[in-house]
């Protein structure tokens, strides 16, 4: 390949400064079906290795998400966990019964929809995959995949204590250990990492004179064990323990960082999980991965409905008691010699999972300005079965060509029950008193599949073009709560991507580039919303089928090591989103606007300078355009941009940094609604904060 203009103007910049710059190191992804190098992977991926994380100060993976190109996420509870990918995404979970479009995973095991768990002390990288990822991770994964891979145990003994203080009252401690059991030959090996973040979360509550209704209250402890039971055979044990007991008292009527609650929320996590993943290579043509997963997690969501202590107006309250539990196993044959006369690699698969979730939900409203009373309390079963077949051929066309084939059959049966009881009094509409109970019971199967077909072509060394088509999908569900039949159900959602990509490795110069394009067709889109039920006070959240949608865009990363001092780098996400519809709420029709959640740009440009004698140097701004809250209304978000900065000294035995996040101070939203609390002050719009300044120091040390 012939190199461009801008090319050779890069190169005699590059040459200018300094002819002696390093190779950027090689990054391997862990979550496609065969491990692959980033550089020749079909598909618009973005992997934060050990040493990016560090140089960030990224403590959980809601540190880095604004900062990878066409990535957001909905801030409707104290950690990340409501993720959109180039605009697909839900913004909450109301419903009992999970149906995510983002997938999430930490060592094999499923996390999806409940990421706080994504603590990122000693981890050694995050791989986000943006596009649909079906093949790959089977329907929760239609818009994209992030991915947590933990640091290994190692054959040599490593130690390291980190310890953090910061405003907010932050105070994180952790302690990794590392090495072999003994100093015998295939010994066992191990690793042991903990984690503890405290914090008081940024607001003030007046009505309790506290400064810790929405803090944080963190514990991460994870252990591997690396076994060789012989000579063909490695066994990898990882276990999980996350205890997060954080407050959630984000909202304010003025929305500010002060708050009125008088009986402020939590949101807390319990998750105790593991994985034994199983590699044999006792056969000359396959290597066979069995991995096995286990979690369980005692969940608590809850707030104040009103947020306000008792005001003569409206008291409320919502509290929710979520229990889940999930297993999977997945058999993996990969190829080791080439089949059809040496040309072709393969892959083939079989997936089973099951989650089961069961939540207790207690509603109490009190509109005393129009003496109503609503009382509900609902308990729900989900049951969710996966059986699926996959499979994938990489076709040498010529020496430098390569057709990827790959197809995934999944077969979905849910189960969910519902038992709502309502009672209450209302006058407003010369109405009394009510009890009554509700029962709905849906048993859908579906069987979807999905796959695609990409070209990829090496120029040489330096160059690897791709493009592909790929079909996702992701299975329909129903929303028990809507008295209305028409929108009980929803349909299954099939998503058609095409890209096309470019990534380039410029060695000599330190430079790395990656440039995707991609076209989203998407068929009976899902979108999430909420409304009133007709006739009451009652929100309901939902999920419906829509008319049109439509999402493409381009997405940019340069990573440039101009010498052994100086690193650059820029990420850049261009969006553009179209939906048509009327949703529940029928008020309100979309007709050719952008996609909640989806802003038209972000990005996140920085540069890191390392002093031969230490100095450490690191700053990086991320800019986010104004987008859309909800496909329910037309409030929007202000666009914002973000710098932090680290200055630090480190040696071979110990590091030390001080650090600023948001130096400006900027004020910008993560979650929006507008509706009307019923108190006399009509239709109000309401938005929920990102984090204000914060400084901090970091040390620490090896042993």
């Amino acid at each position: 390949m012939k190199p461009t203009a801008m090319t050779l103007a890069i190169a005699a910049v590059l040459t200018g400064l300094n002819a002696q710059a390093d190779e950027l190191e090689t990054i391997t992804v862990n979550a496609d079906l065969r491990q692959t190098k980033e550089q020749d992977l079909p598909a618009s991926a973005d992997i934060k290795n050990s040493a990016d994380l560090q140089d960030q100060g990224a403590i959980h993976f809601d540190d880095v998400l604004l900062k990878t190109p066409n990535v957001n996420y909905s801030g409707q509870s104290s950690r990340a966990r409501h993720i959109q990918i180039r605009g697909i995404g839900e913004r909450d979970e109301y419903t009992g019964a999970p149906n995510a479009s983002v997938g999430f995973a930490i060592d094999d095991i499923d996390f999806s929809g409940i990421g706080m768990a994504g603590n990122l002390f000693d981890v050694k990288q995050v791989e986000v995959l943006r596009g649909p990822q079906n093949t790959r991770y089977g329907q929760s994964a239609i818009a994209g995949l992030i991915n947590i891979q933990t640091n290994d145990p190692t054959d040599y003994r490593e130690n390291m204590i980190e310890t953090t203080l910061g405003q907010d009252q932050l105070k994180e401690f952790g302690f990794m250990t590392s090495g072999p059991v003994s100093s015998e030959k295939n010994a066992a090996q191990y690793r042991i990492a903990l984690f503890k973040h405290d914090s008081d979360g940024f607001r003030t509550n007046e009505t309790l004179d506290r400064t810790d209704t929405n803090g944080r209250d963190e514990l991460t402890v994870r252990g591997k064990l690396r076994l060789f039971p012989n000579e063909h055979t490695t066994v990898d044990v990882s276990l999980i323990h996350a205890d997060l007991n954080n407050g959630y008292d984000a909202w304010s009527r003025d929305n500010s960082f002060t708050t009125l609650s008088d009986q402020p929320g939590k949101d807390t996590q319990l998750s105790n999980a593991g994985s034994v993943k199983v590699e044999w290579n006792g056969n000359q043509n396959y290597t066979l991965n069995s991995k096995t997963s286990m979690a369980n997690t005692d969940a608590v969501y809850a707030y104040d409905g009103d947020w306000l202590a008792d005001s003569g107006k409206t008291v409320g309250t919502y509290h929710n008691d979520q229990q889940r539990q999930t297993i999977s196993q997945d058999f993996r044959f990969i190829s080791k010699n080439k089949i059809f006369q040496g040309t072709t690699d393969w892959v083939a698969g079989l997936y089973l999972s099951n989650l089961h979730e069961a939540n207790n939900r207690t509603e109490r409203y009190n509109y005393t300005l129009y003496s109503d009373i609503y009382n509900t309390d609902a308990g729900s079963r989900f049951d969710h079965q996966k059986i699926a077949a996959y499979g994938q051929l990489d076709q040498a066309i010529t020496t430098k060509t390569i057709l990827r084939y790959s197809l995934r059959i999944e077969r979905n049966q849910q189960n969910f029950d519902l038992n709502t009881r309502k009672t209450g009094y209302d006058t407003s509409y010369g109405g009394g008193a009510f009890d009554y109970t509700l029962t709905d019971h849906f048993n859908p199967v579906e069987t979807l599949w999905g796959g695609s077909i990409h070209y990829i072509h090496k120029y040489n060394d330096a160059h690897t073009a791709f493009a592909g088509l790929t079909r996702g999908y992701k299975t329909g569900g129903f929303n028990a709560a809507l008295s209305s039949t028409q929108y009980v159900k929803f349909d299954s959602e099939t998503l058609y991507n095409y890209e096309i990509g470019l990534k380039s490795n410029y060695k000599e110069y330190g430079l790395q580039t990656a440039t995707t394009f991609f076209y989203m067709d998407r068929h009976n889109p899902q979108f999430d919303g909420y409304s009133y039920e007709p006739g009451g006070y009652e929100w309901v959240f939902f999920t419906e089928n829509l008319d049109v949608a439509h999402n493409y865009g381009v997405e940019t990363e340069i990573n440039w090591q101009a010498n052994k001092q100086w690193n650059l780098h820029a990420a850049i996400g261009l969006l553009q989103t179209r939906i048509e519809g009327t949703p529940v709420n029928s008020a309100f029709t979309i007709n050719n606007r952008d996609q909640a959640h989806a802003p038209n740009y972000q990005i996140n440009l920085g540069g890191k300078y390392r002093s031969p004698n230490g100095f450490y140097a690191e700053s990086n701004i991320t800019a986010i355009d104004e987008f859309y809250f909800d496909n329910v209304n037309n409030f929007k978000s202000k666009a914002y941009h973000l710098i932090d900065a680290r200055l630090g000294y480190e040696t071979k035995d110990y590091d030390i940094y001080l650090w600023g996040k948001n130096l400006t101070d900027e004020r910008y939203a993560t979650r929006g609604f507008e509706f009307d609390q019923y108190d006399g002050d009509g239709t109000q719009q309401y938005i929920r904060l990102g984090d204000p300044r914060q400084f901090g120091v970091t040390a620490r040390i090896y042993f």
